[in-house]
């Protein structure tokens, strides 16, 4: 295990530096080559700015706003808050201004950190809204006015307080314990609000001890970041290469492709839609070949595929041996060809992208998580990584299945998973109520669908509760999407669709009356319970168009993608709603299935 047991993130910022002191951290690619930072730099930079936050009023217990993307100054950002005993409410700079107005008005941030000049200006029109917000603080461009400040003026501040206060910084990073709040990261919830989940510096650390006992990371590795930092997921990666002494490259999905290639990683943690790219992007290279070379490749993927799934015979690995000396390694070069330790969570991994690639070398490890428990809660193990599934749970971590009743069940019975450990959350911020919603005695209620196998691995089936998780590991609230769709006159029901898909889909029931006052029945063209009517499919992609957009408040990958509009309406008689008129969203998609599969494979809706 790499983490000494230490008390606060000060103290594994500290013992980093001092094991790792000028070796590399910090790495940032880009077209001008990039700049580094090594493990003293960065703790000399994060002590400077801490002080700055002193000198700036800032005191422990303080929620500071971190609006931002990957970048080095996000890290000293949320580590000088560490060292200090202030928390960080993060989030990233394509936050709607009304929902970033909401975080840091619940939140109670006094200060705020944000990337550019432009977020800077986005908040200051927000600011009569925000009154307990007293300082923004601009992290990647110098300050254009004088309501700002810039992270230079900030650390000079620092490095001023420093010397006018010798020894003062490190006493106040003691002063914090593993009790005191780390962070507030806001998730979505089943309101339109979000919830802000309250995770403590023992939270955090915990988990970073969970997953080194699980996968060793080491001095020397390289690592691959593309996921946003402010990502729980992607956070708690970002602290255990720091407590062990490895090196964190930044990319971007634009990038990515590249830099594993050229940064030949050894560790990479992404979304299952990454792998899903990596996985497609290797089946395009065979199916580009010709002839023999075509049909070779093939039959390389297929039997890999076989060893993959455990289901080879003794000639599919025999002859497996043979390609994986041969062949797989030019499949392996989509990855760098270096990859040690590869993790996939966020999200759920489709069966035949974990298949293939376990089967081609790639030491995938399926993951499973939540923003709720710091976040990881259940691991493959390299010793023993069964695919189709997120493994046994992390150490000191308990789950159960349980049945509606709450009894635990069986392996191979579905139910609801309940997880404890020192890594559940304290609870959520200023939401006593939905605190006690999900924590009961302890224990978390996941909000997801699970079975055990006959070994003791954890399978996800379903999400019983109602956020969706895209492919890219974004979450989204469809409640929110649906009531602002239901807004327009035409819409009499909408179901909002997307668990594990690229993008967002939707199951519309029109207004019939409206809709006939628009469009003459006859060009509706129903078939197979749908209208088709190519009239029909504009109307209601001028509508899903118009209602959500990022000017009335929605993500661009909030917007609906594809839909099909249905010909009948849904009802507690049909089975579809409840007795109090909720949809019954699990009914709608076995009933619908199909439809659905129509929906996501391709479809922009106006097909």
């Amino acid at each position: 295990m790499n983490l000494p047991p230490v008390r606060n993130f000060a103290e594994l910022l500290r013992r980093a530096a001092e094991r790792f002191g000028d070796a590399v951290f910090l790495e940032r690619r880009d077209s001008k080559g990039g700049d580094a930072t090594t493990f003293r730099a960065l703790h000399d930079e994060v002590r400077r700015v801490a002080a700055g936050l002193v000198a700036s009023g800032v005191k422990k217990g303080d929620r500071v706003g971190l609006i931002a993307e990957n970048r080095r100054e996000w890290i000293v950002a949320d580590l000088a808050c560490a060292w200090i005993g202030a928390a960080d409410v993060p989030r990233g700079t394509d936050t709607a201004p009304a929902e970033l107005s909401f975080l840091l008005e619940h939140g109670g941030c006094r200060f705020a950190f944000v990337e550019t000049r432009k977020v800077a200006r986005e908040l200051a029109k927000l600011r009569a809204d925000l009154p307990q917000l007293e300082t923004i603080c601009i992290l990647a461009e110098p300050a254009d006015d004088q309501a700002t400040l810039d992270l230079d003026v900030l650390t000079a501040r620092g490095t001023k307080w420093l010397a006018e206060h010798p020894g003062g910084i490190d006493e106040l990073a003691r002063d914090v314990g593993p009790d005191d709040v780390l962070t507030v990261i806001y998730t979505s919830g089943t309101t339109a609000n979000p919830k802000g989940v309250t995770l403590t510096h023992g939270n955090l650390l915990e988990n970073i001890r969970m997953v080194e006992e699980v996968v060793r990371f080491e001095p020397g590795d390289r690592a691959i970041s593309v996921l946003p930092s402010w990502h729980s997921y992607e956070r708690i990666m970002d602290y255990v290469l720091l407590s062990a002494g490895s090196k964190l490259v930044y990319s971007d999905r634009r990038r990515v492709k590249e830099d594993l290639r050229v940064v030949k990683p050894t560790i990479f943690v992404a979304v299952p839609r990454m792998w899903e790219v990596i996985h497609d992007g290797i089946v395009a290279h065979c199916r580009k070949q010709t002839g023999m070379r075509r049909r070779l490749l093939e039959f390389v993927l297929a039997n890999s595929k076989a060893v993959g799934a455990r289901r080879a015979g003794p000639f599919g690995r025999a002859i497996h041996a043979v390609f994986a000396r041969t062949i797989l390694p030019r499949f392996l070069e989509a990855t760098g060809g270096r990859l040690r330790i590869a993790v996939s969570g966020g999200g759920s991994l489709p069966a035949h992208v974990d298949e293939c690639l376990l089967g081609i070398g790639v030491p995938l490890l399926n993951g499973y998580g939540l923003t709720e428990t710091s976040p990881v809660v259940a691991l493959r193990r390299p010793e023993d990584n069964v695919p189709y599934t997120i493994g046994p749970p992390v150490p000191r971590t308990q789950c159960e299945v349980r049945d509606d009743a709450g009894g635990p069940l069986p392996a191979g019975k579905i139910g609801l998973i309940w997880i404890k450990g020192p890594q559940v959350m304290r609870g959520y911020w200023r939401n006593d109520d939905q605190t006690r919603q999900v924590l009961v005695d302890g224990w978390l209620n996941s909000g997801d669908l699970g079975c055990w196998t006959e070994r003791g691995h954890l399978r996800i089936t379903g999400r019983a509760k109602d956020t969706i998780v895209l492919a890219g590991g974004e979450n989204v609230e469809p409640e929110r999407i649906e009531t602002q769709i239901k807004t327009s006159p035409l819409v009499e029901q909408v179901v909002v669709l997307g668990q594990d898909q690229k993008t967002l889909g939707a199951l519309l029931v029109p207004a019939f009356e409206c809709l006939a006052q628009e469009i003459p029945e006859t060009d509706w063209d129903r078939r197979d319970g749908v209208l088709r009517g190519a009239a029909v499919q504009k109307c209601f992609r001028a509508e899903l168009d118009r209602l959500v957009t990022r000017a009335t408040g929605f993500r661009s990958l909030e917007r609906i993608a594809s839909f099909r509009v249905l010909a009948e309406p849904m009802s507690a008689e049909n089975g579809l709603l409840t007795q109090t008129m909720k949809v019954r969203r699990h009914v709608v998609a076995e009933r619908f299935a199909p439809l659905i599969d129509e929906l996501f494979r391709g479809a922009t809706g106006d097909d």
